[in-house]
């Protein structure tokens, strides 16, 4: 499988020594960052290779923005590919820490070069499902931010398994302009039956997506 390690590593030896054992190992799209702010300067031009599988090889401690500061701005900014990070003995504790807040793996130094590689190839095939859940995450989130007010009335009803009768009596429609809204609703969210849609917004709700209206709830005007 073709894919991709981004090392962010300070100490030059050590990533030229990671790079090498990698092209041995035929992992030939291997490219270092020398730190946070390297690797962020360069990261939106990046997009595209995101799409493609690959992982993040990232040091804990780095001068001016730290493998910790970094990691979670990523997340923050819904990076999908997974994090290895790598660690010395006296940071143990804290990459064990970071596994529970989403990293992938940690890598301690001096690392094991078979460890390595088999910690990337697992790194690398988990990608593929990372970003093809972050990308439908992504999507719906946009599908959603489609709906007018009304239409997520109708939306959050249609959740709620209601039928378009009991939506028309609640919000005071007829029952034709609530089948109507059901169609615009089905045609945006590009699903075709309502239980599609509740399969779709539960899938979204699972990977942690958190619709735009939180708070919305089945109100009668």
């Amino acid at each position: 499988m073709t894919h991709h390690v981004f090392i962010i590593e300070d100490d030059l030896a050590l990533a030229k020594s990671m790079g090498a054992l990698l092209t041995s190992a035929g992992m030939e799209n291997t490219r270092h960052f020398s730190g946070a702010a390297d690797f962020l300067e360069a990261y939106a031009s990046l997009q595209t290779t995101f799409q493609e599988p690959g992982c993040l090889l990232l040091d804990i401690r780095m001068p001016h923005m730290t493998g910790i500061e970094l990691f979670h701005r990523l997340e923050s900014q819904g990076f999908a590919w997974p994090v290895i990070f790598m660690t010395g003995h006296g940071d143990l504790s804290m990459a064990v820490e970071l596994i529970k807040h989403g990293a992938f793996d940690y890598l301690t130094k001096p690392y094991d070069p078979m460890g390595l590689i088999t910690k990337i190839q697992a790194a690398a095939l988990a990608s593929t499902s990372r970003i093809a859940e972050h990308n439908f995450k992504e999507q719906h989130d946009k599908k959603l931010r489609s709906l007018t007010p009304h239409e997520i009335q109708v939306f959050l009803r249609i959740l709620s398994n209601k039928t378009n009768r009991e939506i028309a009596e609640e919000m005071h429609n007829s029952i034709r302009t609530i089948e109507n809204h059901r169609a615009t609703i089905l045609k945006k969210m590009a699903t075709s039956t309502a239980l599609e849609l509740a399969r779709h917004h539960e899938r979204y709700a699972l990977l942690g997506g958190v619709a735009p209206f939180p708070h919305a709830a089945p109100s009668i005007p």
